[in-house]
C-alpha cells in the first residue's frame, strides 16, 4: 500500500500498489480491511498478462502456455516479404495508407518501409533461400531430372525460360524446385537456350548430376538437347552416352493426338460450344436456365455448364460432359427459345456426343495422371500409353462408324510419337511392383500378338544395361572407400609364412597364378549368382490396382535391393510432363501485370522462385491455410499420393 495525502488532514487514504484501488486508511477506523485486500488482490496473486501472448503450441502437460512478447523487426520484415511474394502484391503496397495503418495497429513498434526497401528485402530473402536449396541439391543422394519450357509475356513481350529440378531425397520423397525463371536474350534458338542451361546448371553445381531432361516437341529443343549431350559427354557426366537423356512431354503429345481427332468432330462440338456461349452470355438467360434445371428437372445446379478453351482439349471434354448432364434442359430450352434452335441437337447427335464423351474419357483420365507433379509418374507412363493405344485399335474395329475417320487421324499422330514406346519410361514400369515384366508382356501381347516378345526383350535388355551401369557405379564407390581404409592391410600370419617360403617349390618362376585364380573364382561365383534384378523379377507382383506409394516400397526394399534401389531412385524421379514448369507461367502472369511490367528480370525470378520454394516447404500448411471450395477440383490430380488408373 502507498499512503496518499488528502486535503483534509484528518483523513488518510491508501492505494494498492497492484490494482491501484484506493481505501480509507485512518488507524482509528482500523486497517484490517487493507490486509484482507492484499491477501485477495488478483493483481498481486496473478501476473499482469497484458504484455504476454498465448503460445500456439501447448506445453508438454497439454495446457496452453503464455510467453513474453518481444518485437522482432527482422522477422516482421521477413513476414512482409512473404506476404508480398505469396500474394503477388506490388511492392508499392507497403506505402499504402491502409497497409501502414494495419501494421501500426498490429505492431506499434514497426517502422514504415518504402517500396525500394521491400524489393531489397525480397532479394535478400531469395538469396538466403537459394543457398538452402543449393545445399539440398548438393545433398541429393541420386541424380537430378529436369523439366523446361518457354513462355512469352504479353505485357513485356519478353521470352522467359523456366527450369525445374526433380529428385528423390534420402527419405524417398519426391522433391521439385524451380531453379531458373529468367528472361532470354534473342535469338530464341536451341544454341542460345543450351548456353543458358549450361550456365544455370553450373551455377547451381549440378552439371554432373543430371539424369534426364523432359521437354515438349518444339523443334529448337532437339538442337538444344544435342548441344547439351555434347557438353555432358565432354565432361563424362551423362549416362549410357545420352541414350535416355531426352524425355518428350507425354501430356503435350496426348494433346496433339486428341486435337487431331476433334478437328473432324467440330460440327457437333461447335453446336454445343455456341449454344452454351449463347446461354451464358446473358445473366437473365443464365438464371432462367438454372431455375428450370432446378425446379423442373431437379438437377444439382452447383454443377455448371462449362465453356471450353480452344487451346485445351480437356476443357472440351468437360464441356461435353456438362452438356450431357443438362441434356434434357437444353432440349427443353431449344423448344421454347427460337434463337437457340439453331444450336439444338437431334437425338442421334446426342447419342454420338455420349459415345464421343465416353471415348474421350480414357484420354482425359490418362492426361490427369500424366500431369501430376507431386507424385512419381514415370512408372505410370507405360500403362497410360498402352490404354490409349488399345482404345484406338478397338475403336477403329468397333461399331461406331462416325468415329472411324477421327480415330484414324489420331492413330497417325500416335504412331508419329509413340510407335515405339519410350524405353526409359517402360523400364520404370517394370520397377513398379504392381506391373513388373509380366504386365509389360501382357500389354504387348494384346497389341502385337506373337511379336510381343521382341518388344519385351528390347525393354528388358535396356533395363539390364542401365542396371549394370549402376552396379559398376556402386562397386567403384565401395572399392574406393575400401581402398582408402585398407592401404596396407597385410595379415601378420601371411607375412610370417612369406619369410619361411624360400624352400617351397616354385612351379611358375616369376608367374604367380594365385591372384588370377582368385579372380577366376570370383567371376565364376558372380556368373552363377542371380542379380538383384533377376531376384526382383522372380518375386510375385502386387495386386494390379492396389494403391501403393511406389517410392515408399523402394525405400523399404533398399536394404534387400541396395543396387537396384539406386536405379529405382533415379528412374522414378523422371517427370513425364512439363506441367511443373508450365505452372510457373500461371504464376508469372500474376507477377508480370500491366502495372508491374517494369520489374527487373532478377526481381521476377526472385518472386517466382521464392513462392515455389515456400510452397515446397509447406508454408500454407504451416500457417493453417485452407483451400477454397472452388479450388478443390483444379488441384485434384496433385492430391493423389498413390495413383492407379
Amino acid at each position: 500500500m502507498t499512503k496518499l495525502e488528502c486535503e483534509n488532514k484528518n483523513e488518510l487514504k491508501a492505494q494498492c500498489n497492484h490494482c491501484k484501488t484506493i481505501f480509507f486508511a485512518k488507524s482509528s477506523s482500523g486497517t484490517s480491511h487493507l490486509r484482507r485486500h492484499l491477501n485477495s488482490c488478483l493483481k498481486k496473486v496473478n501476473k499482469n498478462i497484458t504484455q504476454y501472448t498465448i503460445a500456439t503450441q501447448p506445453s508438454p502437460e497439454g495446457v496452453p502456455s503464455i510467453k513474453n512478447y518481444k518485437f522482432d523487426a527482422d522477422e516482421c520484415r521477413k513476414a512482409i516479404s512473404t506476404f508480398l511474394v505469396c500474394g503477388k502484391h506490388s511492392f508499392r503496397t507497403v506505402e499504402e495508407l491502409g497497409f501502414r495503418y494495419m501494421m501500426r495497429i498490429a505492431s506499434p513498434n514497426f517502422k514504415n518501409i518504402s517500396r525500394y526497401t521491400a524489393a531489397r528485402d525480397v532479394l535478400m530473402y531469395y538469396a538466403k533461400e537459394r543457398d538452402r536449396v543449393k545445399e539440398e541439391l548438393a545433398k541429393a543422394p541420386g541424380l537430378i531430372c529436369l523439366t523446361s519450357d518457354n513462355w512469352n509475356s504479353e505485357h513485356t513481350n519478353d521470352e522467359y525460360i523456366c527450369v525445374t529440378a526433380h529428385w528423390v531425397d534420402k527419405d524417398w520423397k519426391l522433391q521439385k524446385r524451380i531453379i531458373r525463371f529468367r528472361a532470354l536474350f534473342p535469338p530464341y534458338d536451341g544454341l542460345n537456350i543450351a548456353d543458358e542451361l549450361v550456365l544455370c546448371l553450373s551455377q547451381w553445381g549440378i552439371d554432373k548430376k543430371i539424369f534426364s531432361f523432359t521437354l515438349d516437341n518444339a523443334s529448337y529443343n532437339d538442337v538444344m538437347v544435342s548441344c547439351l549431350k555434347n557438353h555432358f559427354r565432354a565432361n563424362r557426366a551423362i549416362l549410357c552416352d545420352g541414350a535416355f537423356f531426352q524425355v518428350r512431354c507425354c501430356a503435350h503429345i496426348l494433346n496433339l493426338i486428341v486435337k487431331a481427332g476433334l478437328e473432324l468432330a467440330d460440327d457437333v462440338v461447335g453446336k454445343i460450344r455456341n449454344g452454351i456461349r449463347y446461354i451464358r452470355k446473358s445473366g437473365i438467360r443464365r438464371k432462367r436456365f438454372y431455375d428450370v434445371a432446378d425446379k423442373s428437372f431437379h438437377l444439382n445446379v452447383t454443377k455448371k455448364l462449362r465453356q471450353d478453351v480452344c487451346v485445351r482439349w480437356n476443357s472440351t471434354y468437360l464441356m461435353l460432359e456438362s452438356s450431357l448432364y443438362y441434356k434434357d434442359v437444353l432440349d427443353y430450352w431449344g423448344q421454347r427459345d427460337k434463337d437457340y434452335q439453331i444450336f439444338a441437337l437431334s437425338n442421334e447427335e446426342w447419342r454420338n456426343v455420349a459415345i464421343l464423351c465416353k471415348f474421350l474419357k480414357v484420354f482425359y483420365d490418362v492426361t490427369c495422371v500424366f500431369s501430376g507433379s507431386n507424385y512419381p509418374t514415370a512408372n505410370l507412363y507405360f500403362r497410360g500409353v498402352w490404354k490409349v493405344h488399345k482404345v484406338l485399335l478397338d475403336t477403329v474395329k468397333g461399331p461406331y462408324s462416325f468415329l472411324t475417320p477421327m480415330v484414324k487421324q489420331m492413330q497417325e499422330k500416335f504412331n508419329k510419337y509413340w510407335a515405339e514406346y519410350s524405353l526409359i519410361l517402360s523400364c520404370a514400369a517394370i520397377l513398379d511392383p504392381r506391373y513388373k515384366l509380366n504386365y509389360v508382356q501382357y500389354c504387348f501381347t494384346t497389341i502385337y500378338g506373337d511379336h510381343a516378345s521382341d518388344f519385351v526383350e528390347t525393354i528388358l535388355s535396356n533395363l539390364r544395361l542401365l542396371f549394370d551401369e549402376y552396379v559398376k557405379k556402386s562397386k567403384s564407390t565401395s572399392s574406393s572407400l575400401v581402398g582408402s581404409s585398407n592401404v596396407s592391410d597385410k595379415n601378420p600370419i601371411d607375412s610370417g609364412l612369406d619369410e619361411h617360403n624360400d624352400s617351397s617349390a616354385d612351379f611358375g618362376g616369376y608367374f604367380d597364378e594365385s591372384d588370377d585364380y582368385k579372380r577366376y573364382l570370383n567371376e565364376s561365383s558372380t556368373r552363377s549368382e542371380k542379380s538383384q534384378l533377376d531376384i526382383y523379377l522372380e518375386e510375385p507382383e502386387l495386386e494390379l490396382n492396389s494403391q501403393i506409394d511406389v517410392l515408399d516400397y523402394w525405400g523399404k526394399s533398399s536394404v534387400r535391393y541396395n543396387e537396384l534401389s539406386l536405379l529405382a531412385h533415379d528412374l522414378l524421379a523422371i517427370p513425364i510432363s512439363t506441367v511443373a514448369s508450365e505452372l510457373a507461367f500461371s504464376m508469372g502472369k500474376k507477377v508480370i501485370t500491366p502495372l508491374r511490367s517494369s520489374l527487373k528480370p532478377k526481381t521476377v525470378q526472385a518472386v517466382v522462385c521464392l513462392d515455389d520454394w515456400m510452397r515446397a516447404k509447406g508454408f500454407s500448411a504451416e500457417i493453417g491455410c485452407k483451400k477454397d471450395d472452388d479450388d478443390d477440383d483444379d488441384d485434384e490430380d496433385d492430391d493423389v499420393s498413390s495413383v492407379v488408373f
